[in-house]
């Protein structure tokens, strides 16, 4: 059994349920988690940390220590998780990403371009286009802050990407499970910054090469060092690779697990059957087995269930 915990409503692990040879498993939300007594005996996963107030995450590492102490195997600690924009510091100051990252008050710090705007929270992309010098850096803050986006959730980051051709980008993917790296599909696309992809533009060479690449072990060291420095044994490393060097962009603790069954080319398929069928194997490998429920002791999680009892959400209880 593996439990996962995400946030109420999010809809990115609904896939699991249809993929042959995934372990039983079940998604909780985490109010749910806060106010149950007695947990299942599982694999537990926590997931979603940036979605999460101060208040829930210290919730949830008191449960997350609840269940290590009931001698249970727990992935990603949120009291250790580190968010994007410290997780892209801390991989520039160790000389594995080469490109910055500025909060608003260090505009005057800036001192390579280009850069742009976006969000330390969500994963809506980039804010901005490519911003070329320090006034227009100014105007752009300027007019983020007029639409309603909060100072302290805006950060500056450098651009770091190179075309594989002219107008054509690509960001790789791939899964930490446990103690296993997977690769994702990759997305293709006419944009430096490569959200979505547009299948119309990849050539048949370019799938070749990613199939290859399906059928070899990833054994890439900055990756398993960036979720070393996110304290993340689960979630997906978003990167590319610039000048022969792996650039790291994020790592989401909560990532959709999509399936590709249906594409133009066989063999977008047949790599996206190798990357599922690795990763329901690593699943597999941190599959626990079930048992009796267990009950959570935890001092201030027994006075958060007392306070919240007919409420929708947590509340503060100190």
């Amino acid at each position: 059994m593996i439990c996962f915990v995400i946030t109420w409503r999010q809809k990115t692990l609904r896939k699991l349920r249809d993929i042959s040879g995934m372990p039983s498993h079940r998604i909780w939300s985490y109010d749910q988690l806060f106010r149950a007594k007695r947990l299942p005996t599982a694999t537990w996963v926590f997931t979603d940390f940036d979605r999460l107030s101060s208040w829930e995450l210290e919730l949830a590492a008191h449960v997350f220590r609840a269940l290590q102490q009931q001698g249970m195997r727990v992935l990603n600690d949120p009291a250790l998780a580190v968010h994007r924009f410290p997780l892209l510091r801390r991989l520039h100051a160790a000389g594995l990403n080469r490109f910055g990252v500025w909060r608003l008050d260090e505009l005057d710090a800036v001192d390579r371009w280009p850069v742009f705007l976006r969000t330390e929270a969500a994963h809506r992309g980039p804010l901005t286009e490519l911003i070329f010098n320090l006034s227009d850096l100014q105007r752009e803050v300027s007019r983020a802050i007029t639409q309603g986006l909060p100072v302290c959730n805006l950060m500056i980051v450098e651009y770091c990407a190179q075309p594989l051709r002219p107008d054509f980008f690509c960001k790789l993917a791939a899964f930490r499970i446990g103690d296993r790296l997977v690769r994702t599909l990759s997305v293709h696309d006419s944009s430096w910054a490569a959200k979505y992809g547009k299948s119309d533009i990849t050539e048949e060479a370019f799938y070749q090469e990613e199939l290859d690449d399906m059928k070899c072990d990833l054994d890439d060291s900055v990756l398993h060092q960036a979720f070393e420095q996110a304290h993340l044994e689960y979630g997906r490393v978003d990167y590319t690779i610039v000048d022969g060097a792996t650039q790291v962009y994020e790592i989401n603790s909560n990532p959709t697990i999509g399936r590709l069954l249906e594409h133009s080319s066989p063999l977008r398929l047949k790599a996206a059957q190798i990357s599922e069928r690795l990763m329901v194997e690593a699943f597999q490998q941190i599959d626990a087995k079930a048992g009796k429920p267990v009950l959570v002791t935890d001092e201030l999680l027994a006075r958060q269930r007392k306070a919240d009892w007919f409420m929708l959400r947590s509340r503060w209880v100190i």
